[in-house]
């Protein structure tokens, strides 16, 4: 098996000694992870640096690990989601998939077999991750873009939204995946909108370098990045 690439990932479990087992393991094997004891901190955590893959357990204190799984989904179509959680059931874990997430693991969950599953989520997530000699640099800490013709500030939907491109397969994003980004809280955007958005994205990108036409829009399907930038 291939080394998994590093990935920001955030687990959600309120076992404390579990929790913090498992942020030690997943560090150990070079992973950036930060763990937290319920859902509502997943919204509270003062972050911009997106996840690419989130833990959940299942019986969270509170909102439950299918209602923010299918939060997350609504938000981050492209991140890795696992549900880990002792219920086992048929109906369970149809209810997890149908939620949105990409695994559903029965505790205990055995080290060997949650590594296979983060490193085979680590291939899609990756998949389309830019060369290391991009010219366009996002840092996704403090949303500046940069280029060989200058810097940006991007907003934090802005930033969003073309770290979903650069993550995406083929960097291609349906129309419905891009509103659901600018449109987190379902307040109705209209196309028009999106469009104003993604346009004032690409003045930006070209403000840094990238060619005018950075992001494509491709008829009856959505948009697709066109050109390389790292994200950091």
């Amino acid at each position: 098996m291939t080394p998994t690439p590093s990935l920001h990932i955030l687990v959600v479990e309120d076992n404390d000694s579990l929790r913090e087992a498992t942020v030690q393991f997943l560090q150990a094997q070079g992973h950036q992870v930060a763990g937290l004891v319920c859902a509502e901190e997943v919204d509270e955590t003062p972050t911009r640096d997106l996840p690419d893959l989130y833990l959940i357990d299942v019986n969270l204190p509170g909102e439950n690990g299918f209602s923010l799984t299918e939060r997350i989904r609504k938000t981050q179509p492209l991140a890795g989601i696992v549900l880990m959680t002792a219920r086992g059931q048929l109906n369970d874990r149809l209810e997890g998939y149908s939620s949105g997430a990409d695994n559903y693991l029965v505790k205990p969950v055995e080290q060997a077999e949650l590594l296979v599953c983060i490193h085979n989520l680590a291939r899609r997530l990756k998949a389309s991750a830019p060369m290391p000699n991009a010219q366009i640099v996002l840092n996704s800490q403090t949303l500046c873009l940069t280029g060989p013709e200058g810097e940006a500030s991007l907003s934090h939907g802005e930033g969003i939204l073309l770290a979903a491109f650069c993550r995406a397969a083929g960097q291609k994003l349906e129309r419905w995946q891009a509103m659901q980004l600018v449109d987190t809280k379902d307040k109705g955007l209209l196309p028009a909108n999106l469009e104003m958005r993604i346009s004032t994205l690409r003045k930006k990108l070209s403000h840094c370098g990238a060619p005018e036409d950075a992001i494509l829009t491709l008829r009856g399907f959505g948009y697709a990045l066109s050109c390389q930038i790292e994200l950091r």
